[in-house]
């Protein structure tokens, strides 16, 4: 074993992590103010524009296990800085694109690369740090994490307002370099395993294949606003290959999801949890921002800012929440966490275009859930994993943070596109346009609230179908923040099947 990294060095480890996985996170908060602009700005369908955030979650959480145990294998150093590599091409090619499908190949490489850097980022820290100095090293990087990444709507909103999307992209540049010189400056980790396992080839096909059918299935369905034969077939047969998943890697000879994983208990809780928290949280706050740039003509910058209030609380609270846990175990503080997600989310369903008491006050509730959950469920995964194995633990965590918010976005945006055209059709009924002018408006469906309307209406005309289109489109969110409350709630119940000592 080398020494021992010097207090100098581990501060650059915790820097050059909490880089890496904000970089690999902010795109896609960045993204979610940005959205609604790009989706203008390329003439994209809403499912198309769901389409170039669901396709980069998609590589990044089927490919997650695999990654983090790449970095078991080829060691933590390496994996992140092929990552941080790639990230930064694909990013350059995502600042490129001109059409709805190139942006979508490019986010899909990209998701790709982050699947590499990402679990690699956490993992290092571990191979970083002596076992009793691991806890306090996590909730620095949360702290530092957690500042940045709410960060990337306010910078997506100033580049989608004062400049250009594309430098949502471009910015992942200069920070790449950032990081691989602070790599540069480190050895080998002091603590990283003697004898990694071979990577899970079949493990990582089969997983990304069935996310990836089941993901098609409801985005496609959303997209012509039914379920037709082929997305129902499309649907069974991704659930057929996770099912496939499961049954090979209680099998194989070297799983990324060891079989003793699958039958531990709180590996699995911590897991389920994780998936059903980040389902209601960013699967509900996605389409929040919809609701506010598109349903009530929000500034993207604007409805960035809201998201600062989660920095500066979780940010206080990140150190003080790994100290509790680490007193008095996870249950307590994770209940309190999808309690006040549940009634932030809930809240933020009546928002009706009051910036202070409809946005402000509940993000700061969403805020103390999320500073809440941060740390406790990482500690709780990391320790269930067991020593020599925090790559794997890594993964599978950030796997199930992914996940979760990957499916409930494809099912929420079937259930957004279902409602909406139930709506939309009643309205046309009653709306008295001339059958031509509602044909143009039907053609146009799946662009919801920013449909273009005809240049030959009158001014009036055109505010009036347009408020109409409006509210029946931030309805639809509404219905979908208040079944996200419902997820929050009952991810916060499950903790009453921790224990004290589950973070030992």
């Amino acid at each position: 074993m080398t020494n021992v990294y010097s207090a100098y060095q581990q501060r650059l480890v915790i820097i050059a992590c909490a880089l890496t996985t904000a970089m690999g996170f902010i795109d896609a908060t960045a993204l979610n103010v940005a959205l609604p602009v790009i989706q203008t700005a390329l003439s994209a369908s809403t499912t198309d524009a769901h389409w170039v955030l669901e396709i980069y979650l998609l590589f990044l959480a089927a490919l997650m296990m695999a990654g983090g145990a790449l970095g078991d294998t080829i060691g933590r150093r390496r994996s992140m800085r092929w990552g941080i590599i790639a990230f930064a091409v694909t990013s350059l090619a995502c600042g490129l694109a001109v059409t709805p499908f190139q942006l979508i190949l490019a986010r899909a490489a990209q998701g790709i690369a982050a699947a590499l850097m990402v679990p690699a980022s956490l993992a290092l820290i571990n191979a970083s740090f002596a076992p009793g100095e691991r806890g306090p090293a996590i909730g620095r990087w949360s702290a530092m994490l957690t500042l940045a990444i709410p960060l990337g709507p306010v910078v997506g909103g100033l580049a989608v307002d004062y400049l250009s999307w594309r430098l949502i992209f471009f910015i992942n540049l200069p920070v790449s370099l950032v990081v691989l010189w602070l790599l540069s400056k480190l050895p080998k980790p002091p603590f990283e395993p003697e004898n990694p396992l071979p990577l899970d080839i079949w493990g990582s096909a089969l997983i990304t294949a069935g996310l990836g059918l089941l993901i098609t299935a409801a985005l496609e369905a959303g997209r012509v606003g039914t379920i037709h034969t082929a997305q129902l077939g499309l649907g069974m047969t991704g659930l057929v290959f996770l099912l496939g998943f499961f049954f090979y890697e209680a099998r194989a000879r070297h799983p990324m999801l060891p079989p003793f994983l699958m039958v531990n208990r709180r590996f699995i809780l911590v897991s389920v949890q994780t998936l059903i928290l980040f389902a209601g949280f960013q699967g509900g706050t996605f389409f929040l921002n919809f609701m506010v740039i598109q349903g009530y003509d929000y500034g993207a910058f604007k409805a960035g800012v809201t998201g600062l209030p989660i920095t500066l609380i979780v940010a206080v609270m990140s150190r003080r929440t790994g100290s509790y846990v680490s007193t008095h175990g996870p249950r307590g503080i994770l209940m309190a966490s999808g309690v006040l997600l549940a009634i932030a989310l809930y809240w933020l369903s009546y928002f009706d275009g009051d910036f202070w008491a409809g946005l402000v006050l509940p993000m700061c509730v969403l805020g103390l859930g999320v500073g809440c959950f941060a740390t406790p469920l990482t500690t709780v995964a990391m320790a269930a994993a067991g020593p020599g194995r925090d790559g794997l633990a890594s993964g599978v965590s950030n796997a199930a943070a992914r996940i979760g918010p990957l499916l409930a976005i494809a099912v929420f945006g079937y259930f957004q596109a279902l409602v909406f055209g139930e709506m939309f059709y009643d309205w046309l009924m009653q709306s008295g346009l001339t059958s031509q002018d509602m044909q143009i408006l039907q053609d146009q469906q799946q662009m919801m609230a920013v449909m273009n309307l005809p240049e030959s209406w009158p001014a009036s005309q055109s505010a009036e179908v347009r408020a109409d289109l409006q509210a029946m489109f931030s309805d639809t969110v509404r219905q979908i923040l208040r079944i996200s409350a419902g997820f929050a709630l009952l991810a916060g119940l499950l903790s009453v099947f921790y224990r004290k000592d589950d973070v030992r």
